[in-house]
Protein backbone atom coordinates (compact mmCIF):
# COMPACT_ATOMS: atom_id res chain seq x y z
CA UNK A 1 0.00 0.00 0.00
CA UNK A 2 1.41 3.22 -1.03
CA UNK A 3 0.03 6.45 1.19
CA UNK A 4 -0.17 8.42 -2.34
CA UNK A 5 -2.72 6.30 -3.51
CA UNK A 6 -5.06 6.65 -0.66
CA UNK A 7 -8.12 8.93 -1.14
CA UNK A 8 -10.42 7.80 2.19
CA UNK A 9 -10.04 7.05 5.50
CA UNK A 10 -13.11 4.96 6.23
CA UNK A 11 -13.55 4.48 10.18
CA UNK A 12 -15.69 1.92 11.91
CA UNK A 13 -17.50 3.34 15.36
CA UNK A 14 -17.79 0.86 18.24
CA UNK A 15 -14.53 0.23 19.49
CA UNK A 16 -12.47 2.01 17.25
CA UNK A 17 -13.53 5.35 17.49
CA UNK A 18 -15.97 5.24 20.82
CA UNK A 19 -15.23 2.89 24.32
CA UNK A 20 -18.33 1.53 23.68
CA UNK A 21 -18.14 -1.94 23.81
CA UNK A 22 -18.98 -2.51 27.51
CA UNK A 23 -22.12 -0.76 27.18
CA UNK A 24 -23.02 -3.56 23.93
CA UNK A 25 -21.86 -6.27 25.79
CA UNK A 26 -24.30 -5.21 29.38
CA UNK A 27 -27.37 -4.11 26.64
CA UNK A 28 -27.19 -7.94 25.40
CA UNK A 29 -26.93 -9.44 28.94
CA UNK A 30 -30.00 -6.85 30.15
CA UNK A 31 -31.99 -8.15 27.37
CA UNK A 32 -30.92 -11.97 27.36
CA UNK A 33 -30.91 -11.91 31.13
CA UNK A 34 -34.92 -12.59 31.17
CA UNK A 35 -34.77 -15.20 28.67
CA UNK A 36 -32.04 -17.35 31.12
CA UNK A 37 -28.64 -16.40 29.17
CA UNK A 38 -25.75 -14.81 29.92
CA UNK A 39 -22.85 -13.75 28.02
CA UNK A 40 -19.51 -14.39 30.00
CA UNK A 41 -17.32 -11.35 28.98
CA UNK A 42 -14.24 -13.80 27.94
CA UNK A 43 -16.59 -15.53 24.95
CA UNK A 44 -17.72 -11.85 23.27
CA UNK A 45 -15.25 -12.12 21.37
CA UNK A 46 -16.93 -14.01 19.08
CA UNK A 47 -19.78 -11.82 18.86
CA UNK A 48 -18.16 -8.03 18.64
CA UNK A 49 -17.88 -6.14 15.13
CA UNK A 50 -20.80 -8.27 13.44
CA UNK A 51 -24.45 -6.83 13.86
CA UNK A 52 -26.92 -6.69 16.27
CA UNK A 53 -29.10 -8.96 14.08
CA UNK A 54 -26.03 -11.19 13.37
CA UNK A 55 -25.02 -11.78 16.98
CA UNK A 56 -28.91 -12.87 17.47
CA UNK A 57 -29.18 -15.28 14.51
CA UNK A 58 -25.63 -16.98 16.87
CA UNK A 59 -28.09 -16.42 20.23
CA UNK A 60 -30.90 -17.63 18.51
CA UNK A 61 -29.46 -20.91 17.26
CA UNK A 62 -26.70 -21.43 20.29
CA UNK A 63 -29.97 -21.54 23.16
CA UNK A 64 -32.45 -22.98 20.46
CA UNK A 65 -34.64 -20.20 21.87
CA UNK A 66 -38.35 -20.15 20.34
CA UNK A 67 -38.61 -16.49 19.61
CA UNK A 68 -39.24 -13.88 16.07
CA UNK A 69 -35.68 -13.02 14.98
CA UNK A 70 -35.25 -9.21 15.25
CA UNK A 71 -37.13 -9.01 19.00
CA UNK A 72 -33.91 -9.14 20.92
CA UNK A 73 -32.27 -6.56 18.23
CA UNK A 74 -34.84 -3.99 18.56
CA UNK A 75 -35.47 -4.29 22.64
CA UNK A 76 -31.39 -3.82 23.03
CA UNK A 77 -30.87 -1.01 20.05
CA UNK A 78 -34.33 0.95 22.70
CA UNK A 79 -31.73 0.26 25.49
CA UNK A 80 -28.90 1.60 24.36
CA UNK A 81 -30.54 4.55 22.43
CA UNK A 82 -31.63 5.70 26.37
CA UNK A 83 -28.44 5.45 27.72
CA UNK A 84 -25.96 7.18 25.29
CA UNK A 85 -28.76 10.21 25.14
CA UNK A 86 -28.12 10.30 29.13
CA UNK A 87 -24.68 9.68 29.01
CA UNK A 88 -22.67 13.15 28.60
CA UNK A 89 -19.21 11.80 29.06
CA UNK A 90 -19.31 9.40 26.49
CA UNK A 91 -16.01 8.00 26.46
CA UNK A 92 -13.69 7.88 22.98
CA UNK A 93 -10.89 5.71 22.07
CA UNK A 94 -7.53 6.87 23.00
CA UNK A 95 -6.49 9.64 20.00
CA UNK A 96 -9.94 9.08 18.55
CA UNK A 97 -10.74 12.87 18.52
CA UNK A 98 -6.97 13.30 17.18
CA UNK A 99 -7.70 11.37 14.52
CA UNK A 100 -10.88 12.51 13.26
CA UNK A 101 -9.45 15.95 13.54
CA UNK A 102 -6.26 15.38 11.67
CA UNK A 103 -8.22 13.69 8.96
CA UNK A 104 -11.10 15.79 8.22
CA UNK A 105 -8.60 18.94 7.79
CA UNK A 106 -5.86 16.67 5.39
CA UNK A 107 -5.83 18.20 1.98
CA UNK A 108 -6.82 15.23 0.33
CA UNK A 109 -8.48 12.42 1.73
CA UNK A 110 -11.95 12.02 2.62
CA UNK A 111 -12.86 10.86 5.44
CA UNK A 112 -16.17 8.02 6.53
CA UNK A 113 -17.50 6.18 8.76
CA UNK A 114 -18.64 2.54 8.41
CA UNK A 115 -20.50 0.94 11.11
CA UNK A 116 -22.79 -2.12 12.16
CA UNK A 117 -24.50 0.24 13.98
CA UNK A 118 -27.93 2.09 13.58
CA UNK A 119 -27.85 5.53 12.00
CA UNK A 120 -29.80 6.62 15.35
CA UNK A 121 -27.00 4.79 17.29
CA UNK A 122 -24.03 6.11 15.60
CA UNK A 123 -25.65 9.61 15.19
CA UNK A 124 -26.44 9.92 18.68
CA UNK A 125 -22.44 9.35 19.55
CA UNK A 126 -21.23 11.30 16.96
CA UNK A 127 -23.26 14.30 18.89
CA UNK A 128 -22.19 14.08 21.51
CA UNK A 129 -18.58 15.00 20.92
CA UNK A 130 -19.90 17.21 18.04
CA UNK A 131 -18.17 14.77 15.13
CA UNK A 132 -21.00 14.72 13.16
CA UNK A 133 -19.65 17.40 10.41
CA UNK A 134 -16.24 15.43 10.74
CA UNK A 135 -17.17 12.87 8.13
CA UNK A 136 -17.74 13.53 4.24
CA UNK A 137 -19.99 9.97 4.73
CA UNK A 138 -21.68 8.13 7.55
CA UNK A 139 -22.90 4.63 6.34
CA UNK A 140 -24.80 1.97 9.01
CA UNK A 141 -26.52 -1.12 8.55
CA UNK A 142 -29.49 0.47 8.13
CA UNK A 143 -28.08 2.05 4.47
CA UNK A 144 -27.05 -1.64 3.46
CA UNK A 145 -28.95 -5.46 2.75
CA UNK A 146 -26.21 -7.25 5.03
CA UNK A 147 -24.05 -6.46 7.83
CA UNK A 148 -20.33 -7.02 8.80
CA UNK A 149 -19.00 -9.14 8.06
CA UNK A 150 -20.25 -9.01 4.81
CA UNK A 151 -18.85 -6.00 2.63
CA UNK A 152 -21.84 -4.08 1.94
CA UNK A 153 -21.20 -1.34 4.28
CA UNK A 154 -17.73 -0.58 2.81
CA UNK A 155 -18.98 -0.95 -0.71
CA UNK A 156 -21.97 1.45 -0.41
CA UNK A 157 -19.25 3.98 0.80
CA UNK A 158 -16.86 3.36 -2.06
CA UNK A 159 -20.25 3.52 -3.98
CA UNK A 160 -20.68 7.10 -2.83
CA UNK A 161 -17.66 8.61 -3.01
CA UNK A 162 -16.91 7.30 -6.43
CA UNK A 163 -13.98 5.29 -5.04
CA UNK A 164 -12.44 1.66 -5.79
CA UNK A 165 -11.28 -0.41 -2.98
CA UNK A 166 -7.41 -0.06 -3.40
CA UNK A 167 -8.21 3.56 -2.90
CA UNK A 168 -9.92 3.51 0.61
CA UNK A 169 -8.11 2.34 4.05
CA UNK A 170 -10.33 1.22 7.00
CA UNK A 171 -9.50 1.03 10.80
CA UNK A 172 -11.21 -1.91 11.99
CA UNK A 173 -11.06 -3.32 15.65
CA UNK A 174 -12.33 -6.33 15.12
CA UNK A 175 -11.61 -9.81 12.61
CA UNK A 176 -15.18 -9.32 11.66
CA UNK A 177 -14.88 -5.61 10.61
CA UNK A 178 -11.30 -6.60 8.55
CA UNK A 179 -13.57 -8.97 6.99
CA UNK A 180 -15.72 -6.61 5.57
CA UNK A 181 -13.42 -4.52 4.58
CA UNK A 182 -10.95 -7.02 2.98
CA UNK A 183 -13.86 -8.48 1.03
CA UNK A 184 -14.72 -4.94 -0.47
CA UNK A 185 -11.14 -4.44 -1.65
CA UNK A 186 -9.83 -2.39 0.62
CA UNK A 187 -6.51 -2.08 3.23
CA UNK A 188 -6.99 -2.58 6.51
CA UNK A 189 -4.94 -1.76 9.66
CA UNK A 190 -6.67 -3.15 12.73
CA UNK A 191 -6.28 -1.86 16.05
CA UNK A 192 -7.04 -4.69 18.95
CA UNK A 193 -8.85 -3.71 22.19
CA UNK A 194 -9.92 -5.29 25.24
CA UNK A 195 -12.49 -7.42 23.67
CA UNK A 196 -11.54 -8.63 20.33
CA UNK A 197 -7.46 -8.91 21.11
CA UNK A 198 -8.12 -13.09 20.97
CA UNK A 199 -9.43 -12.62 17.06
CA UNK A 200 -7.47 -13.46 14.23
CA UNK A 201 -6.35 -10.31 12.70
CA UNK A 202 -3.58 -12.44 10.17
CA UNK A 203 -5.27 -10.47 7.03
CA UNK A 204 -4.52 -7.12 8.43
CA UNK A 205 -2.23 -5.03 6.00
CA UNK A 206 -0.90 -3.76 9.46
CA UNK A 207 -1.87 -4.07 13.07
CA UNK A 208 -1.53 -0.91 14.81
CA UNK A 209 -1.45 0.06 18.73
CA UNK A 210 -3.66 3.12 19.16
CA UNK A 211 -4.92 5.63 16.47
CA UNK A 212 -1.87 7.88 17.38
CA UNK A 213 0.51 4.92 15.13
CA UNK A 214 -2.62 5.87 12.25
CA UNK A 215 -2.11 9.98 12.53
CA UNK A 216 2.21 8.89 12.44
CA UNK A 217 1.87 6.49 9.65
CA UNK A 218 0.49 9.32 7.37
CA UNK A 219 2.80 11.90 8.76
CA UNK A 220 5.98 10.31 7.81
Amino acid sequence: MEIKNIKAILFDLDGTLYKTEAYQLKAWNDVLEKRGIFIDPKDYFKYIGKTALEVEKSIIKEYSLDIKLGEIEREKEELLLQWFKDDDDLELMPYAKESIEFFSNHPSLLVGLCTSGSKNESVCKLKKNNLCDKFDIIITKDDVLNGKPAPDVYLEAMKRLGLQGNQCLAIEDTEHGLESAKQAGAYCFAIPQEFSKNQNFSKADKVLESLNDLIVFFKV
